[in-house]
């Protein structure tokens, strides 16, 4: 049995790490971000890839100030998005589930950059 998913576009990205898509092309340039896959000319993310990286992200230790921030195992960095506000989770319940789940993301990625 099959479970569908919804591919990540690079807007989708943006909105879940709060970032603009000019950041998120940054990011893939300097192995900050994973990179996409490419279906025709746009760049898609399978979910489970990217939320993996996110979760992975999320939960690595915070790195000294002298220490570099990327992840010996996968080359890749933790993202350094400056904060934004945490949304309440009164603002959150009136919308889609998707929207709550980026609310959550959001909200998780505010608390590890802090």
């Amino acid at each position: 049995m099959t479970t569908e998913f919804r591919p990540l576009t690079k807007e989708c990205v943006a909105d879940v790490l709060g970032v603009c898509v000019r950041t998120i092309d940054n990011w893939v340039n300097d192995g900050t971000l994973i990179a996409p896959r490419k279906l025709g000319s746009r760049p898609y993310w399978h979910p489970r890839t990217f939320y993996a990286w996110l979760d992975q992200a999320l939960s690595a230790p915070p790195a000294s100030e002298n220490s570099d921030a990327s992840d010996t195992a996968t080359g890749h960095h933790a993202p350094k998005a400056p904060p934004s506000p945490a949304k309440s989770k009164a603002a959150v319940s009136g919308k889609s589930e998707s929207d709550a789940i980026r609310a959550r993301d959001r909200a998780k990625l505010d608390a590890l950059l802090g």
